[in-house]
């Protein structure tokens, strides 16, 4: 078996264990729910079912294009189930996603076990009886040193120095990033009040409420003052979106002079707020995290990413 499919496979399994780690430590409500969206997917027969062939696909039938097919066969699998159950929430496609590819890493991982010889080593046995010129892997020693500081020197700078938070992908990109998961709403009823000593204009005051408490205790007093019609969320939803004043009766009359602000008159509106000591545990965590990855996989490729410098510059040479 192909050991670029084998870590691809482990990085998959890995990356999502440290996801749910970095989640359950921080106290993240995403994670938490992408956690049980995860459980609740990967137990669907359907899902096990498309999981098991793309598994079993890859196993028997390998190329040096495993990990392109890997991916494609994850992202047409989802994109299949999407389109016959008729999905209408992105995260419960994404969820899915990653549940088309754990399954088949774990397949391929378990056959990995079972399999003593990769094909690739298969291949090359009979080529020991030919004398071939041995590859010195000394004679790029040097390069491959200050190839790897410079990466690892850089990623450091770019991901930890001067903290993980401050750094500059983390206050340029990561947060970013972030910020949406970790950014929530709250509705606000703003009352126009009587102005302070000296003051002519109107004072709008805003607290936070709850739209459904809100709801019902307008609902008991129009049941007081006998009023047939029912306040609905959908009618407060267009009043906080369109901040429409409102007077303070039990019929929730629209103010006819709304350019004018009347004593007692309010509106609603929505306020979104970050919390931002969570995104900057998350990002403390998450990028020591991404730089030992990182540094691990450029120790592995070290003799890759040599081969393909020295390619391009002796490219890069005869061109000139």
């Amino acid at each position: 078996m192909r050991k670029s499919l084998i870590y691809f496979s482990y990085l998959i399994i890995v990356s999502n264990f440290l996801f749910f780690v970095v989640g359950i430590s921080a106290n993240i409500g995403f994670v938490g729910a992408f956690m049980g969206g995860l459980m609740a997917i990967g137990t669907d027969p359907i899902i096990i079912m498309t999981g098991i062939i793309i598994g079993t696909a890859l196993v028997v039938h390998q190329s040096r294009f495993s990990i392109l097919y890997f991916i494609l066969a994850a992202v047409v699998g989802a994109a299949a189930v999407h389109y016959f159950l008729g999905t209408t929430k992105v995260f419960v496609d994404v969820v899915r996603f990653d549940a088309l590819l754990i399954i088949p890493a774990l397949i391929v991982i378990v056959a990995s076990f079972f399999t003593p010889k990769s094909k690739d080593s298969a291949k090359k046995a009979p080529a020991k009886k030919v004398p071939i010129k041995k590859f010195n892997k000394d004679s790029n020693k040097g390069i491959r040193s200050i190839l790897l500081l410079l990466i690892i020197s850089v990623s450091t700078f770019l991901l930890v120095t001067p903290s993980p938070r401050e750094s500059l992908v983390g206050e340029n990109v990561t947060q970013y990033v972030l910020k949406p998961f970790f950014t929530s709403s709250r509705i606000l009823k703003c009352t126009y009040r009587e102005p302070s000593t000296g003051m002519k204009i109107l004072v709008s005051l805003c607290y936070t409420i709850d739209v459904d408490e809100f709801i019902v205790k307008w609902n008991i007093l129009l049941a007081k003052f006998n009023d047939p019609n029912k306040l609905e969320k959908v009618q407060v939803d267009k009043w906080i979106s369109n901040q429409t004043m409102l007077l303070p009766d039990p019929s929730l009359r629209i103010d006819p002079e709304a350019s004018v602000p009347k004593l007692g008159a309010f509106y609603f509106k929505k306020k979104y707020s970050t919390d931002k000591n969570t995104v900057t545990k998350t990002i403390n965590i998450l990028h020591p995290i991404l730089l030992i990855i990182l540094i691990f996989y450029t120790w592995r490729l070290r003799f890759c990413i040599a081969g393909v410098t020295i390619s391009l510059f002796k490219k890069i040479k005869a061109a000139i």
